[in-house]
């Protein structure tokens, strides 16, 4: 099944030095590895725009080897990782450091570099050196950048530069203490909450910014029906905006804090049910580009019971493929083919990156779905450090059962 070309058919695929090298009926020759998978959907491999694969100083959260051998068991073979490790990726020397650590992936990992120094938004990164090193996109994820001037010079470098910006969307200053969506939920659990506007205005001046410069911008995570609404209008105008949405967020409303606490706390929140299916309309109708897991794994001393101060994030490598199709596919009755471009082939021509087809002569970056499998959740199970997931005991149907990439074969 490939989504570019509409090709949904039961064909044999031919690999040869770990390209597709062709597609059709195929009779097996002498000295061939022949993988039966009767029955399943083969699919181009997983690309995830937006995730965290720590390591570095955060190795006790997550290290390369499990971020990547997880992503690898989600049926995800391209991760676009996020410059908030420590130390960040704003320059030259901490970038070459993390390209050594990465040499060993199980999946291709693409680097995101940092907007400005050191995150914290007072100065530009080391722009200039990124197109050496293949980054294609910058991001200060896990904030936004405050100063409307220095983010204006950000899109106007990126623009001369063939960047693109992913924006985080807050306004730091409304509601700088929410850690849950600001409502009902809130409110009864007497903690700080976060109202829409927190992000669907940053989504409005990073919509301005980029228009009026002339910038490529992506807003990662969107989660509000406002800021879909923004963005819908913004791509009647203009080709320079798109966006992504996360699993957990058009899957899960507010509601899921009080059935797993902390677990299921994440920025931006969480929202409500009127928002989750904002974001499915987007989905369905084009204005939400991408899919991206925003995994975000943490050790257990940092997702406390407190849900003041326990970390934002949810490790989500290894439950975005079924959580995806249980909700889109099964639920909500997209077809499948439609669902997996936004998983596949969408975010590649988004990034211009060669791999989410599934056609001769591009790389044999593949996953294999049982569209029937259905189990639980088992957090216990993950090969990510970071067991942090609101999915656990969940029921999902649809898992990956076997990965390609890089030449190696995966049975999960």
């Amino acid at each position: 099944m490939d989504p570019e070309s509409s090709q949904d058919e039961v064909a044999d695929i031919l690999i040869e030095d770990d390209k597709i090298a062709e597609i059709g009926q195929i009779e097996p020759e002498d000295g061939m590895n022949v993988i039966d998978v009767t029955g399943k959907i083969v699919i181009p491999g997983i690309i995830d725009l937006h995730a965290h694969l720590r390591d570095m100083d955060q190795s006790d959260a997550e290290t390369i080897e499990t971020g990547t051998k997880a992503a690898r068991k989600g049926g995800i073979t391209t991760v676009f990782c996020m410059p908030n490790t420590s130390p960040p990726l704003d320059c030259m020397e901490n970038i070459k450091k993390y390209i050594e650590l990465i040499k060993d992936a199980r999946v291709d990992v693409h680097i995101v570099g940092a907007i400005t120094h050191k995150l914290k938004g007072e100065r530009l990164g080391e722009l200039d050196v990124y197109l050496d090193f293949g980054i294609k996109m910058i991001t200060d994820d896990g904030f936004d950048v405050e100063d409307e001037q220095l983010l204006e010079e950000a899109y106007k470098k990126a623009k001369n530069r063939g960047l693109i910006i992913m924006t985080h969307s807050e306004i730091h200053e409304i509601a700088p203490d929410g850690v849950v969506n600001e409502g009902k939920i809130s409110e009864k659990l007497g903690v700080p909450g976060q109202p829409n506007e927190k992000e669907w205005k940053a989504i409005e001046r990073g919509i301005r910014l980029a228009t009026k410069v002339g910038a490529r911008a992506h807003f990662t995570h969107i989660s509000t029906k406002e800021s879909v609404e923004l963005i819908r209008q913004a791509k009647q105008e203009s080709n320079l905006i798109t966006c992504d949405a996360t699993p957990h967020h058009f899957s899960l409303t507010e509601n899921e804090i009080l059935e797993s606490g902390s677990q299921a706390k994440v920025n931006p929140p969480l929202r409500t049910e009127e928002d989750r299916l904002a974001l499915i309309e987007g989905l369905k109708d084009g204005t939400i580009d991408a899919i991206a897991t925003d995994h975000a794994p943490h050790t257990e001393s940092n997702k406390t019971d407190d849900l003041k101060t326990s970390a934002f994030g949810i490790s989500g490598f290894e439950t975005s493929l079924p959580a995806t199709l249980t909700e889109l596919h099964f639920n909500q009755n997209m077809d499948l083919i439609d669902v997996i471009s936004l998983m596949t082939i969408k975010p590649a021509k988004l990034l211009n990156i060669p791999v989410g087809r599934l056609q001769p002569g591009f790389a044999a970056d593949i996953t294999v779905i049982d569209l029937e499998q259905e189990k639980a959740v088992d957090k216990t199970q993950f090969i990510s450090k970071g067991k942090n997931t609101p999915f656990h005991g969940k029921t999902l149907k649809s898992w990956p059962i076997m990965t390609i990439t890089k030449g190696f074969v995966f049975k999960i």
